[in-house]
């Protein structure tokens, strides 16, 4: 094996085999392996300033033409900011309000890192803005109720 002096005065190596791990064994144990997040990784990774935020992405009653405002961009809770939407947008579950006849009224986005508020957008928007009755969300190609 060739080995040369950098200029830091230290040794590199050339050629051979490139040096081992520093200790063995750093795999971690089978008992933590889960489907389950903790609860103190979800506080201290989650990007959120509010415990969730949603966002409107498709407004199915004002259509295209622009004859009624749209709820297009919407969201909640009054608190988000920016960056919480942003994180709905990117990382958000699709789910969909719809009326009692199961009619899609808006179609948005729930970053709910907690699992606690899915039925916040519609308890902040949906009910009194658009009427809506339920809350699906996309599951196996399909819509499931919450």
């Amino acid at each position: 094996m060739e080995s040369r002096l950098c200029m830091d005065g230290q040794s590199e190596n050339r050629g051979g085999s490139q040096p081992g791990p520093v200790v063995a064994g750093l795999a971690p144990p089978g008992e933590l392996e889960t489907d389950e997040v903790p609860d103190s990784l979800i506080s201290e990774f989650a990007s959120l300033t509010t415990p969730y935020c949603w966002v409107i992405i498709e407004d199915a009653v004002a259509g295209y033409d622009g004859a009624e405002p749209s709820a297009v961009g919407k969201s909640g809770p009054a608190q988000a900011v920016a960056e919480d939407v942003a994180e709905a947008l990117t990382a958000g579950r699709f789910f969909r309000l719809v009326d009692g006849q199961g009619r899609e009224l808006a179609i948005g986005r729930l970053y709910d890192p907690s699992g606690e508020s899915e039925l916040a957008p519609l308890d902040d928007f949906g009910r009194q803005n658009l009427g809506a009755l339920n809350i699906e969300f996309r599951a196996d190609g399909g819509w499931q109720a919450a």
